[in-house]
């Protein structure tokens, strides 16, 4: 990770750049080992998440910290296409079914789907946004205008988006 680091320090970095998909992948990571140890919501879009280390063993292991933090925290995700969410990210998966209470995935309607920028709010401490989906290319950032700016866009689509991703099957 480059030395704007998202992680805590004596004097914080306000903001950064996001070099690639790996330096996305890296920051995705240190946002969940910070909300790990906060009692925050946490929200997560993109299209499709394909490009997401949502299964990854590390962040799997903050969702869990996250999730047994505080009962009033939730987690939601909205998407395009969930369709190859599951296979893709199995371990989440498994996680969801027990924490489906507290964990929301909602699918936006078509026509928003360009306004779907990979984007990441740990509650409003700070967050993550790709600007240039080809190359991976974005913005991290603790700045509250910033922030309040791009939670007002996710409430937009959330607000148009409807449930999706059941956390279980059910049989009759």
């Amino acid at each position: 990770m480059a030395d704007d680091s998202v992680e805590t320090s004596a004097q914080p970095a306000t903001g950064g750049l996001i070099s690639s998909w790996r330096d996305f992948e890296d920051r995705v990571g240190a946002l969940m080992a910070l909300a790990a140890t906060q009692a925050l919501d946490i929200v997560m879009v993109d299209p499709d998440f394909a490009r997401w280390p949502v299964g990854s063993r590390g962040v799997m292991a903050a969702f869990e910290q996250w999730a047994l933090l505080s009962r009033a925290t939730h987690c939601t995700l909205i998407a395009r296409d969930w369709r190859h969410f599951a296979p893709a990210h199995p371990r989440w998966a498994a996680w969801r079914a027990l924490w489906g209470h507290r964990v929301r995935c909602l699918e936006a309607p078509e026509e928003l789907a360009s306004q779907l920028l990979p984007t990441m709010l740990v509650g409003h401490l700070v967050g993550l946004r790709v600007q240039e989906p080809l190359r991976g290319q974005g913005s991290w950032t603790r700045d509250p205008v910033t922030l309040g700016a791009w939670a007002t866009d996710v409430d937009a689509i959330s607000q148009r988006s409807s449930e999706a991703l059941p956390p279980t099957t059910l049989g009759l």
